[in-house]
């Protein structure tokens, strides 16, 4: 169903909810480059991590040649958007929870499924200073001065890890277990990569991540999900 609405001199026809005449029996995620999309990056991060077969229709951010298939398929004209079946699942939560029941046989809450949920909610509301003056790019190293609202995105991260660290053991995840949690704080850690040092921003997560994770599924994984050469920006 479209929806017609007018702003000025302009008409705009958006899909509500998106295509009803897909017909995609092989699940298909739309997404920009994982380099920089971290929203991309967690849906990918997600399909892959729990073992789901899907295939990739990687699109250039903002350039018209990919207009048309913005406006045929996604109803916010936004990445990510899993097409399935006749279905249209966007947003990263939406794609996570739709994946969770329809197609994904592990548990990927973890064994504390309360802090699981928790932290993704949190991680989609909050860190907006954070996501601001560090936009992700993970081949790069750059130097900032990070303002007091986003050192205090830093300090709510630190203590997540730290206190998650503590009290899980060593098993190289965030709850100990491999969940959600992890899928959804990865681009965090590759933006710390990108600023942290070049900035003189020492913090203990870095550490733990780094030398228990970052040798583990969950960075192994977002490493290689991001194509160096095929798409741009």
């Amino acid at each position: 169903m479209d929806c017609v609405w007018a702003w000025g001199n302009q008409t705009v026809t958006a899909k509500t909810f998106g295509n009803q005449m897909n017909c995609f029996h092989k699940p298909t995620l739309i997404i920009g480059n994982k380099n920089y999309s971290t929203w991309s990056l967690r849906a990918w991060l997600m399909l892959h991590a729990f073992g789901v077969a899907f295939d990739e229709m990687p699109i250039k951010l903002f350039h018209p040649s990919n207009q048309e298939i913005v406006t045929t398929y996604t109803p916010l004209g936004q990445v990510p958007v899993l097409l399935h079946e006749d279905k249209t699942i966007w947003d990263s939560v939406g794609i996570a929870l739709y994946a969770e029941k329809y197609l994904i046989t592990q548990n990927i809450w973890g064994n504390q499924p309360h802090l699981a949920m928790s932290l993704l909610g949190e991680m989609h509301s909050g860190f907006s200073a954070l996501r601001n003056e560090m936009p992700m790019n993970i081949r790069a190293r750059r130097k900032i001065a990070p303002s007091p609202p986003c050192l205090s995105d830093l300090a709510r991260f630190e203590a997540i890890v730290t206190e998650g660290f503590k009290q899980n053991g060593s098993e190289g995840y965030l709850l100990g277990e491999f969940s959600v949690a992890d899928v959804f704080f990865a681009p965090i850690i590759f933006r710390l990569i990108t600023y942290a040092k070049a900035s003189d921003i020492e913090l203990q997560s870095m550490t733990l991540y780094t030398k228990d994770a970052c040798s583990s599924k969950y960075a192994n994984l977002a490493t290689t999900g991001v194509d160096r050469n095929r798409y741009s920006h």
